[in-house]
C-alpha cells in the first residue's frame, strides 16, 4: 500500500473530503489530489498532513511504525475515538505535576484519563507534548500536541525517550537520553535544537514508551 493508499484511508475512516482535508492541513485540494493520485510521494507538509490524519509521518509515508521502547508500545495510529478502550487507564499530568510525581496528590475527580496497554505500571501518567523540540522529519517523530505515556518505574537507557526534571526547575522537560564518552545529554530530536549537556542535578521523572494523538 502506497502513501496515496494510506491517506485515502484514513481521509475516509474520518469522512472527511479533499477539502476539508486540505483545509485542516493548509494546503490546496489540487496538492492533496496529487498526493492522492501518487504524484506526489513525498508531500510538503507531511507532519501536518499526519497529524489531521491522527498517525504518525513515518506511518503515513512508509507504512511501518517504530517502537519508542522495546516493548509491545508503540504509536497508535488512530484516534481515541476509534482506539479500543480498557479498564487500565492513567491519568493526564501537568509540567507542573508531572515534576512532583508520584509524590503529588491528585484530585481524582478532576484529573482526565486516557487508556492504557493492560501491563502498564500504576506510576505511570500521560504528558501532553509542548513545542517542536522533539518533532523530527525523519526516524521517531512526537509532534506538539501528541499525548505520551511516562513509566517511572522503568530505568533510562542509551536512546530512550525520558521526561526529566532539571535542577532549579519547577516543570519537566521531554528529550531523548543519550550518554557519550561518558557525558550524558539530553537530545531534541528536532536538528534545530541543540543538545543540553547535563549534571547529575537531574532526576528522571519516567522512560517514555507510548506516543498518541487525539481528537
Amino acid at each position: 500500500m502506497s502513501i496515496a493508499d494510506r491517506v485515502k484511508q484514513k481521509r475516509t475512516l474520518f469522512r472527511l473530503t479533499q477539502a476539508e482535508l486540505a483545509k485542516r492541513v493548509g494546503i490546496t485540494q489540487q496538492s492533496l489530489q496529487k498526493i492522492e493520485d501518487g504524484r506526489t510521494q513525498n508531500p510538503r507538509k507531511l507532519l501536518s498532513l499526519a497529524k489531521a490524519l491522527g498517525c504518525s509521518p513515518e506511518w503515513l509515508q512508509l507504512g511501518t511504525t517504530t517502537e519508542i521502547r522495546e516493548s509491545s508500545s508503540h504509536y497508535h495510529n488512530e484516534s481515541a475515538s476509534h482506539a479500543s478502550l480498557s479498564t487500565h487507564q492513567r491519568p493526564i499530568l501537568s509540567a507542573f505535576q508531572a515534576a512532583q510525581w508520584p509524590n503529588h496528590s491528585l484530585d481524582l475527580e478532576q484529573q482526565t484519563y486516557l487508556d492504557t496497554p493492560p501491563d502498564t505500571s500504576p506510576s505511570a501518567f500521560w504528558f501532553k507534548v509542548i513545542g517542536d523540540s522533539m518533532t523530527s522529519t525523519s526516524g521517531i517523530s512526537i509532534p506538539e500536541g501528541y499525548f505520551i505515556l511516562v513509566e517511572p518505574d522503568l530505568t533510562a537507557k542509551n536512546g530512550d525517550l525520558v521526561v526529566v526534571k532539571l535542577a532549579n526547575s519547577t516543570e519537566v522537560t521531554f528529550k531523548k537520553w543519550v550518554v557519550d564518552v561518558g557525558q550524558t545529554y539530553l537530545k531534541p530530536l528536532n536538528s534545530d535544537y541543540r543538545a543540553i549537556e547535563v549534571s547529575q542535578d537531574l532526576a528522571i521523572i519516567g522512560v517514555v514508551t507510548q506516543a498518541r494523538l487525539l481528537f
